[in-house]
C-alpha cells in the first residue's frame, strides 16, 4: 500500500525548466515514476532530448511545448495546450549578478518574473483546474538560498553578489505557504523544494565555468560546507520531488522540504 501510493502512474506532471539541471532530473525521476511529463522551457531542442530519453530509459511518452513563463500569454497559452495537469513542478530559475547597492531595478524584476512571478501565473492557471477534478499536487522549487543567508567564502575568487536570487527564492516559499490554506480541501497540496548545491544545476555550471578563476578551491570550501562533505546527484533531488508528487504526500501542504546534505543545518 504504501509504495502505490508512491506511484505516479495514471498522473500528468509539468515541469518548468525541465530541459537542464535540477528541472531535467525532476522531470525524469516523474517519468520513473510512471507519470506522463510534459516538458516545458524556452528552448525546445533540450526538451525533446530529454523526452526522448525518458522514452528510451523508462517507457514514458512525453509532451514538450516551448514557453517563456515570464510572458501572460505564453502561459495562458501552456494551460491550453498542457491538457490535464495533475502535478506542477515549478522549477525555472533565474539569478543575475550585481552589486546590490547598484544593480538596475530592470535586472531585479527581470529575476522576480521567473522565479515568483511565473510561478504564481501558473499556479493561477492550473490549481483551480485541479481544485475541481479533487486532486494535485504543486511543487515550486526554492533554494537553501531561499532560506538562510550567503556565505561568499564558499565562491573563491567570484565576485560574488546575487541579491535578486536570494530575495526571489525567499519569496518563492510565500506562495506555497499563503495557497495552502486556500486549496487544503479541495485535494490539492502545494509544498516548497529547497535544493542545495547540485551537479548537473545550470546556474552552478555557469558560474563555476563563467566566473570562478579556482574552480577547485570552490569544490573543497563547498564541500567543506557540507555535513555530507558532496554535492547532490540526480536521485537525492528526483526521489524528494518524487514523493512531494505523489499520492502519498496527501498530509503534507505548505511545507518546506530541504535537500542540501545538511548544509543549512549548521
Amino acid at each position: 500500500m504504501a509504495m502505490e501510493s508512491l506511484s505516479l502512474k495514471g498522473l500528468r506532471a509539468l515541469v518548468t525548466g525541465a530541459g537542464t539541471g535540477i528541472g531535467k532530473q525532476i522531470a525524469l525521476g516523474f517519468a520513473e515514476a510512471g507519470a506522463e511529463v510534459i516538458f516545458v522551457g524556452r528552448r525546445l531542442e533540450p526538451l525533446e532530448k530529454v523526452a526522448a530519453f525518458a522514452k528510451e530509459q523508462f517507457g514514458t511518452v512525453g509532451q514538450c511545448i516551448a514557453a517563456d513563463i515570464t510572458s501572460a500569454e505564453d502561459c495562458e497559452r501552456l494551460g491550453r495546450e498542457a491538457g490535464r495537469v495533475d502535478i506542477l513542478c515549478n522549477n525555472a530559475g533565474a539569478s543575475i549578478y550585481g552589486k546590490w547597492q547598484s544593480i538596475p531595478m530592470e535586472d531585479w524584476r527581470q529575476v522576480f518574473a521567473v522565479n515568483v512571478e511565473g510561478p504564481w501565473r501558473l499556479c493561477q492557471i492550473f490549481a483551480p483546474k485541479m481544485a475541481e477534478r479533487g486532486f494535485g499536487r504543486i511543487i515550486n522549487i526554492g533554494s537553501v538560498y531561499g532560506i538562510q543567508g550567503g556565505n561568499p567564502a564558499l565562491y573563491p575568487g567570484m565576485d560574488w553578489d546575487i541579491a535578486p536570487y536570494f530575495v526571489s527564492k525567499h519569496a518563492v516559499h510565500g506562495i506555497a505557504h499563503y495557497l495552502a490554506p486556500w486549496l487544503a480541501k479541495s485535494g490539492v497540496t502545494i509544498n516548497t523544494l529547497h535544493p542545495g548545491g547540485f551537479a548537473g544545476s545550470e546556474m552552478n555550471e555557469k558560474a563555476m565555468g563563467e566566473r570562478a578563476t579556482g574552480l577547485s578551491e570552490m569544490q573543497k570550501a563547498f564541500n567543506a560546507a557540507v555535513p555530507m562533505g558532496r554535492i547532490g546527484g540526480p536521485d537525492d533531488i528526483s526521489a524528494a520531488a518524487v514523493f512531494m508528487a505523489s499520492p502519498g504526500s496527501k498530509y503534507m501542504t505548505g511545507q518546506e522540504v530541504v535537500v542540501d546534505g545538511g548544509w543549512s543545518a549548521w
